[in-house]
């Protein structure tokens, strides 16, 4: 059995991300300004009539949004495969994740300034209970996933005399999703005084599905992260079926991920339809959260955002 080429790795790299990208689009994103139903769009209040007159352009710019960044990750892929350039197809894919998400949020920022600077101030209730990390977080888990990435280190830093650090420092950076889990068991929404039962479950359901999606990702880093220090103990020429156990806990372990993230739309949709959106309205003493993201999470996904995008850009211009 021969280890399987890069370009055989690129071409499964590449359409699992085309798949799972135009199934989001298709499934979730597509109409997503519509799932709380005609008097929201975006989780924000609109009057009555409002896709009889100008939530028919707003519409009609998001999903032209959507299918101008999906163009741009086919064409950018095109481009790769038609100069034969094939290793840049992976860095197409992933840069694809660092244009999309501030492109999205851009366009909740742009919605909350046009639709929802007066968020309506609505009675709340004050939930009691106390939420403790150990509920949502497995810290056995959290401490094998530290020594891997140790464990990763530690190899590359005995034997990886020739390897380019910067791959391995992109890959750890990626993965340090636990303050992120903190910020979200931490956080919260307020809870309208109507309902106030389904709002809190959904929260936590949200909640839940939010820190599953963050292993996840930190779990397929550190899978990614694992190939520097075995090619350095075990080169793929010496040892060709490691390459492909190595393919198949990948393979897995993006799809694990992406039905979580699936998951939690299905559940957003289901749950959070009859209910009013996390950070439409304000309360009497605070405004409305944007996107229902507390501050502290929200500084996190900078930070770490930002470093991401820092890192591949360094890498590209160095």
């Amino acid at each position: 059995m021969s280890a399987p080429t890069e370009f055989e790795v690129t071409i499964l790299v590449t359409t699992l991300v085309i798949l799972t990208s135009a199934y989001s689009l298709v499934r979730f994103s597509w109409n997503q300004p519509l799932r709380n139903g005609p008097g929201f769009f975006l989780g924000f209040e609109v009057p009555e009539g409002f896709y009889e007159g100008p939530g028919r352009a707003w519409l009609k710019g998001y999903r032209a949004t959507l299918v101008a960044l999906h163009l741009l990750l086919l064409v950018a892929l095109g481009v790769c495969f038609a100069l034969k350039r094939q290793d840049l197809a992976p860095l197409c894919c992933g840069g694809f994740a660092l244009v999309y998400v501030p492109a999205v949020l851009a366009l909740h920022l742009w919605t909350r300034h046009k639709l929802g600077t007066k968020s309506p101030i609505r009675a709340v209730a004050l939930s009691l209970e106390s939420r403790r990390l150990g509920d949502y977080i497995s810290w056995p888990m959290e401490a094998l996933y530290a020594a891997i990435i140790a464990s990763s280190w530690w190899v590359l830093l005995r034997h990886g005399a020739k390897v380019d650090w910067l791959p391995p420092l992109l890959m750890t950076w990626s993965a340090i999703v636990l303050p992120g889990k903190i910020a979200l068991v931490r956080s919260g929404a307020p809870l309208p005084a109507e309902r106030t039962e389904e709002h809190y479950r959904y929260q936590d359901a949200m909640r839940r599905n939010g820190i599953r999606g963050l292993n996840a990702w930190g779990w397929l880093m550190v899978v990614t992260l694992c190939i520097f220090p075995l090619r350095q103990i075990w080169p793929p020429v010496a040892l060709p079926w490691l390459v492909w156990i190595f393919l198949g806990v990948f393979t897995s372990v993006f799809a694990y991920m992406m039905i979580v993230i699936f998951r939690g739309q299905r559940l957003a949709t289901t749950m959070g339809r009859d209910l009013h959106p996390i950070g439409n309205f304000a309360t009497p003493y605070r405004r409305a959260p944007w996107m229902g993201m507390s501050r502290s999470y929200l500084v996190w996904f900078a930070i770490w955002f930002g470093g991401l995008l820092a890192l591949v850009l360094y890498s590209q211009f160095r």
